[in-house]
């Protein structure tokens, strides 16, 4: 169950990392902000400082996960993956629960932080 965890934990942490750049760094791009559900350029221009500021909210817990894997895989401690795995998940379930047409996005937290915090319970 440990395996599962770290794979989870890594994986759940670059989806967060992978979604700070497109946040973050690629918001201006069409595809991106009409991904996230902007309509227009002057609606996803109005949305940016939000979404770069949550954008950091994404890198910070998905390098939480990375590092928590990795400090799991060397010290046996769960802590801090434990912690960004919750983090991802109620996320999700926040994201979930605010607008279901996001449910990708939503789910994208909610699976890798639930196998990891399942897998650190039955291991």
């Amino acid at each position: 169950m440990t395996i599962l965890a770290l794979v989870f934990g890594v994986i759940g942490g670059l989806l967060h990392v992978g979604v700070w750049l497109a946040e973050s760094v690629f918001w201006s791009r069409e595809p991106v902000w009409r991904a996230f559900g902007a309509r227009s350029a002057e609606e996803a221009e109005t949305q940016s400082g939000v979404f770069y500021n949550i954008g950091f909210y994404n890198l910070f817990v998905g390098l939480g996960a990375i590092v928590g894997a990795t400090m799991l895989a060397r010290s046996d401690s769960a802590v801090l993956l434990a912690y960004a795995a919750a983090f991802m998940l109620g996320a999700g379930v926040v994201l979930l629960s605010r607008n279901a047409g996001l449910w990708r996005g939503a789910l994208g937290q909610i699976v890798p932080g639930a196998v990891v915090l399942i897998a650190l319970v039955l291991r």
